[in-house]
């Protein structure tokens, strides 16, 4: 899937930590998203998948 995206894995890796990122300061705010803490955990699982 990543090569269909024209992109790295690692450059994959990074967009996920990027968004991750965004996610994790987003529950700083609102830490009861439970959709938030749910995306959270898909991503942080990707990362660790790959």
């Amino acid at each position: 899937m990543v090569d269909e995206m024209g992109m790295t894995n690692k450059q994959f890796q990074g967009f996920v930590r990027l968004i991750l990122k965004a996610v994790k300061n987003a529950l700083k705010i609102n830490p009861d998203n439970e959709e938030l803490q749910e995306l959270e955990t898909t991503l942080q699982s990707m990362l660790e998948d790959s």
